[in-house]
């Protein structure tokens, strides 16, 4: 499943850069973020951190010349370190469940936040839920509609 996850993804993207031209936060993101549509606490936190590594971004550039690969890697850096904040210190305990605010990986809030600043946060959230969606909503069917299949077998 996350192999058909993660190709589905970057097809998807693909043809939504091609055909919209705009991208859903780098072209692996939407297969990553399909596999964890289940978790909407983890999907929160990831939009909360690419969020906030925007904003930082954002400033940064005010004072620096900040663009292309330089962009690219202060958002993978800044993006890193508040996912691994978000592991560490993003969660709630209550009497039910846990609730997880940790972004989902390292790098994926930090790629969102790149095509964010190069096109707009909400244009990429937009594609971002639309792709993922879809890459989800295919695999469902690839697995004959089990919700949550089972990912070793």
């Amino acid at each position: 499943m996350i192999e058909l996850a993660i190709s589905l993804g970057i097809v998807i993207s693909l043809f939504f850069v091609e055909v919209f031209g705009m991208a859903a936060g780098g072209i692996i993101i939407p297969g990553y973020i399909a596999l964890q549509l289940t978790n909407p606490d983890k999907i929160i936190g990831t939009i909360l951190t690419a969020l906030v590594t925007y904003l930082i971004l954002m400033v940064i550039s005010k004072f620096t010349f900040l663009f292309g690969r330089r962009q690219m890697v202060v958002a993978l850096l800044i993006g890193t370190l508040l996912s691994i904040v978000s592991h560490h210190f993003l969660f709630v305990n209550t009497e039910v469940s846990t609730l997880e605010f940790s972004a989902v990986g390292w790098v994926i809030p930090g790629l969102i936040a790149h095509w964010a600043a190069k096109q707009g946060f909400v244009k990429t959230i937009s594609m971002l839920a639309i792709t993922s969606v879809l890459v989800r909503f295919i695999v469902i069917i690839c697995f004959n509609g089990s919700l949550l299949p089972e990912l070793f077998k």
